[in-house]
């Protein structure tokens, strides 16, 4: 890309005076018509300066003429051969904005590997209709060992971890243990006390677990939240363990590996990254715990707005991982993605995690 980069200034007309255009497309001597993937970025980073920014096509010129406006620009060729770039045109007053715009995400310009964390949005384990009061386990795939009816025509699949969960939960009430909730999902843990009220504690760190008292040590079992990741899961059963050697518990087959598969990913995917972005609303624990797994990136941002991802992020940045959240913005994958193709030739690739079940193979006995 350096051996074919240029940064040119032309003279257009197209610019009315008190005005920043970034051009859409621009159509540049010896180059041709250039497209300007980055133009939507660039475009937001300027507002926030200020100033009335628009977007449009830009026709340039070599030779200036009274009244035309400075266009500032920067191409290269990519490995296709085509010439790509942006451009960013304004008169005297607002000349200086855009010539510094463009110095700016030059800095940005490299080649770049983008690895797309591919993972599938968080199982909603538990969903209710209030009007019936009827309560309804969605998950799109078949876990364990308990069978499962098929639902009626027209209803969602049931979630066998989550039929799993309330059932243990039922049961173990009625025989009249203290039942532990381990998880952190205020719906899905008010269902699952839902099922024994006067008999259901919830915990939801190791913290919590080793100062639990509980009126019968000898009686105690736990359940654990439905779609909770089970290495979040596991610390919290050591220490209850610890504490209740007596404990019972239900069986790991409840425990969620769709949730784990998406922490997997997202730390897969950030692995050897210089920065990581998190795609989605910072408040939100989903956003949070995959930015807890993208350690192994130099930096991870959560970000929910395009205008975020500026060249103070992105300049020093040659491999970068992209983790959507469940609340991340319809298109924003996209527009970054977009965006990137524009500040110099991109090469993207998917990485995922997924869990199968296994099944134990029979021992085999060894001749003495």
């Amino acid at each position: 890309m350096n051996r074919t980069l240029q940064l040119r200034t032309f003279s257009s007309s197209a610019v009315p005076p008190g005005e920043i255009v970034v051009a859409r497309d621009f159509t540049m001597p010896g180059r041709g018509r250039l497209p300007c993937p980055a133009g939507d970025v660039i475009a937001m980073d300027l507002r926030r300066g200020g100033g009335k920014v628009r977007r449009a096509s830009l026709p340039v010129q070599d030779i200036p003429r009274p009244g035309t406006a400075k266009v500032y620009t920067a191409s290269y060729v990519d490995r296709a051969g085509q010439a790509v770039g942006f451009a960013i045109g304004a008169h005297a007053n607002e000349a200086h904005l855009a010539s510094d715009a463009v110095a700016r995400w030059c800095r940005a310009l490299r080649s770049r590997r983008l690895v797309v964390a591919d993972i599938e949005r968080p199982c909603l384990c538990l969903d209710f209709s209030p009007p019936r009061g009827r309560r309804t386990v969605l998950l799109p795939q078949a876990r364990g060992d308990r069978s499962v009816p098929p639902p009626p025509h027209g209803q969602p699949r049931q979630c066998p971890a989550a039929l799993m969960s309330l059932e243990d939960t039922r049961t173990y009430a009625q025989r009249g243990d203290t039942v532990v909730l381990v998880g952190e999902s205020e719906v899905a843990v008010a269902a699952l006390k839902a099922e024994g009220p006067d008999h259901t504690v919830v915990v939801r760190s190791a913290v919590e677990a080793a100062a639990l008292d509980v009126p019968r040590p000898e009686r105690i079992s736990f359940v654990v939240q439905p779609g909770l990741p089970a290495e979040d899961a596991m610390p919290v059963l050591a220490a209850l363990r610890e504490r209740f050697p007596l404990l019972r518990g239900h069986h790991f087959d409840a425990l969620c590996h769709r949730s784990s598969d998406r922490t997997a990913a997202a730390s897969v995917a950030s692995t050897g990254a210089d920065v990581a972005l998190v795609l989605g609303e910072p408040a939100d624990a989903d956003s949070a715990r995959l930015a807890r797994a993208c350690l192994p990136a130099h930096r991870t941002r959560i970000v929910n707005r395009l205008d975020q991802v500026g060249p103070g992020l992105i300049e020093s940045a040659t491999t970068i991982a992209l983790v959507p959240a469940r609340t991340a913005p319809a298109r924003l994958a996209s527009a970054v993605e977009q965006a990137l193709t524009g500040l110099g030739p991109l090469t993207v690739i998917s990485r995922s995690v997924s869990s199968r079940p296994g099944t134990l193979r029979p021992r085999r006995e060894v001749p003495c």
